[in-house]
């Protein structure tokens, strides 16, 4: 997972801003500063939202831009349902405004938690959830902070 989210925010990056539309947001407060992102969608279709079903497991990945990036990455046991936790949670933030700079926040230590309001994976799809995570520096694994967050987006199917 992690390695597709650089070039998932590449591709996004190198795209004309007309041929992108917003098609969800996620915000997030990390240590009392506001953070906000924009999950886009291309006009062929293509968002940056990836869903995988491989076996028994299903996963969902977001990822967005605006202040910084952020993805999130969630796999559940069968088929997901906004009724069930996922069965695994992971956060990873660039919360610098160059997408490709800075540091990264992720969850390693302890696991996000995930209270899911809405998950539809039929026609559009759209999920609606709130998280909260404690996120570590890569760089400096001892410097780590709270996050609470909201995510309201479509899944990005459909044109």
């Amino acid at each position: 997972m992690k390695v597709l989210v650089p070039l998932v925010l590449a591709l996004g990056i190198a795209t004309p801003a007309g041929a992108l539309d917003a098609i969800g947001e996620i915000g997030a407060n990390l240590d009392g500063e506001e953070l906000n992102w924009q999950v886009m969608r291309q006009d062929d279709g293509s968002a940056m939202v990836q869903i995988t079903d491989i076996g028994p497991l299903t996963m969902i990945e977001l990822h967005a831009l605006g202040d910084g990036s952020i993805s999130i990455g969630l796999i559940f046991h069968g088929k997901p349902s906004g009724d069930t936790p996922p069965a695994g949670l992971a956060i990873d933030m660039r919360p610098d405004r160059g997408a490709m700079a800075g540091a990264v926040w992720e969850s390693e230590e302890e696991p996000p938690q995930m209270s899911i309001d809405l998950l539809d994976l039929e026609d559009e799809g759209r999920i609606q959830a709130s998280f909260a995570a404690t996120l570590c520096r890569r760089d400096a694994p001892d410097d780590c902070r709270d996050v609470e967050g909201r995510i309201d987006t479509s899944l990005g199917a459909g044109p």
